[in-house]
């Protein structure tokens, strides 16, 4: 009976009776394929895009090497092919090849090592329909760590429900690496009381939420710029916002209401004069800080600053007080004239207008003041005498002129406010309107 060989290993049994005074040689063949099987390594030189790793029946061969280094230089992916199909076989396979390399041994499952990396696996012998695993990857159990170089130079993804960190999470580098991306933002981010985030290279800016007595976001030492056109809201529904409007306006635009707090909080409007300063509704205020501080001194409430409220007045109107229209003011000061105080006032001589549109003269049964008070005076057309009707504020009253001689025309004369009326018998009229100089 002939020498027959193990399934795996390739290891030679001796047939009984067989190899008489030459078993020793078998044996000691053997003893090295055994030792190569459990211990071996062997370097592995690769070209092309295939290499066959075969176990030989009987005779030191690659494929019984425990360990394999695998290097060489294969022009593509290499395709390492286990023969025979119908051997078991476990190993440990460190890649140096420069390329990624797949074992395979039948059309089952293959495995596929990146350069650089190594693995455990394992060939099941199934024959035509072998399939090759990857050990490795099943070290893990449920949480895969996938192409890792555990302290080495190509560190790879980690995909993880917390990571805990005793002291810090680094970069490999200054401004190496980045928190989330584009297209995986991160979710809230909690920073703890007093603690800052630092910016820049030296850590010029940094922004901290202040607990210290102040609860206040706090950012020192640099610049904060806001882009063009875009705003910073204030509010859980974005009440308020400052804005930058560049569009053509090149303005600070405020929306909502803006409050300055009690105390010592000044607004200093720097440059205040005929082209630039404070405007009100885009009109500029062309009086100077003195002219407006004209009431300094003066104890006045809103109530009586608000006497304005509804008072059509223009400029010229407005500046004659400060031109000397009014020369003089006694008593009490005029502000608080709506104390229930009354002024004693002194008028220059042309308080009123001098204008001939203001005389009017004509004959008509009635006359109306229509714009200004009017002072009028005139005379019945027909002799004979007659009464006359004044309605100031819809209310009318008999004015009654007669003189008692039938024979003789009956004058008159009053002052008639703004939209009062005189009407009565045809009279013929000189009426003077009281117009403001």
């Amino acid at each position: 009976m002939g020498s027959t060989y193990t399934d795996n290993g390739g290891i030679e049994k001796i047939g009984l009776g067989e190899q008489a005074g030459a078993w020793g040689t078998t044996t000691n063949n053997n003893f090295d394929i055994i030792d190569r099987l459990i211990n071996g390594v062997g370097s592995i030189s690769l070209t092309g895009t295939t290499h066959t790793l075969t176990t030989s029946d009987g005779s030191l061969s690659n494929g019984m090497f425990k360990v394999l280094v695998l290097g060489g230089s294969p022009s593509g992916t290499n395709t390492i092919t286990i023969e025979p199909n119908n051997a078991d076989k476990l190993y440990f396979v460190k890649n140096g090849s420069g390329q990624s390399v797949t074992f395979t041994q039948g059309s089952g499952a293959d495995v596929t090592i990146l350069n650089g990396n190594g693995a455990i696996i394992f060939a099941d012998g199934a024959g035509s329909g072998a399939a090759v695993t990857d050990l490795t990857a099943l070290f893990t159990v449920s949480n895969a760590i996938d192409s890792v170089v555990i302290g080495g130079t190509t560190p790879a993804a980690i995909t993880g429900t917390t990571i805990t960190a005793t002291t810090s999470l680094l970069p490999d580098a200054s401004g190496g690496a980045d928190i989330g991306s584009t297209s995986a933002e991160f979710g809230d981010i909690y920073i703890a009381d007093d603690k800052k985030i630092k910016f820049g290279s030296d850590q010029d800016i940094t922004m901290e939420y202040d607990e210290d007595g102040t609860d206040s976001l706090l950012i020192s030492g640099g610049d904060v710029t806001i882009a063009d056109d875009k705003k910073l809201f204030f509010g859980t529904d974005k009440d308020v916002s400052i804005e930058y409007d560049e569009d053509g306006n090149n303005t600070m635009l405020v929306t909502g209401d803006v409050v300055f707090a009690d105390g010592s909080t000044d607004v200093d409007i720097a440059s205040h004069d005929t082209s630039n300063g404070l405007k009100l509704g885009g009109t500029l205020v062309t009086a100077t800080a003195a002219e407006l501080n004209i009431m300094d001194g003066v104890t006045a409430t809103k109530d009586e600053i608000n006497l304005l409220d509804g008072v059509t007045r223009t400029t010229d109107q407005i500046n004659s007080a400060r031109d000397g229209t009014v020369t003089s003011v006694s008593g009490t000061d005029p502000i608080e004239s709506s104390g229930g105080a009354t002024p004693a006032i002194s008028l220059k001589n042309d308080f009123l207008q001098n204008s001939s549109s203001a005389i009017s003269s004509s004959t008509a049964t009635s006359f109306t003041a229509s714009t200004y008070p009017t002072f009028i005076s005139g005379r019945t057309i027909s002799s004979g005498g007659g009464d006359f009707t004044v309605t100031v504020g819809g209310s009318s009253h008999t004015l009654s002129m007669r003189d008692g001689d039938g024979g003789t025309f009956d004058v008159f004369a009053t002052l008639l406010p703004a939209g009062a009326t005189i009407s009565g018998n045809q009279f013929t009229y000189v009426a003077v309107q009281l117009r403001p100089g």
